[in-house]
């Protein structure tokens, strides 16, 4: 199933709000990602992000990083993946746990698929075993 933007865009402001975390939608350079601060517990995104459809992930990844509490003046989505320890890792991890409950609600277990799910996110394929576990855990519930 293709998650209208719109839709996934709400649920997460709702988690920013919920969060105190101020989000700004701006017009930037395509090539400009995405950033956030935990200082000023503020997003800032790209309405102009050159691939449009990653933008979702992006920021969930964004918010993760402010929930988390990462410190440092910008942590930006395109930073380098430097294994399981990295900020951008456990950042990645927490924009899936963000992203969870929404592809599942109002949906039989039988019905969900973590392949789906990481293509309707634009999830990074290395993050495939941990999609597949939350995916369990929400059902657990």
């Amino acid at each position: 199933m293709i998650y209208p933007m719109n839709e996934a865009r709400d649920y997460l402001l709702e988690r920013a709000e919920e969060y105190h975390i101020a989000v700004k939608w701006a017009h930037l350079s395509p090539i400009t990602p995405p950033g956030s601060s935990f200082e000023y517990r503020s997003v800032v995104m790209n309405l102009d992000w050159h691939r449009p459809s990653e933008i979702i992930f992006q920021f969930a990844h964004e918010i993760s990083h402010v929930i988390h509490g990462d410190k440092g003046d910008v942590y930006y989505y395109h930073a380098c993946y430097t294994g399981k320890e990295s900020v951008e890792y456990k950042a990645n991890v927490g924009a899936v746990k963000l992203l969870i409950p929404f592809y599942c609600q109002d949906t039989d277990i039988q019905c969900v698929n973590s392949a789906n799910f990481m293509q309707a996110f634009h999830v990074p394929h290395y993050l495939s075993s941990i999609v597949s576990e939350e995916i369990k855990e929400y059902y657990a519930k």
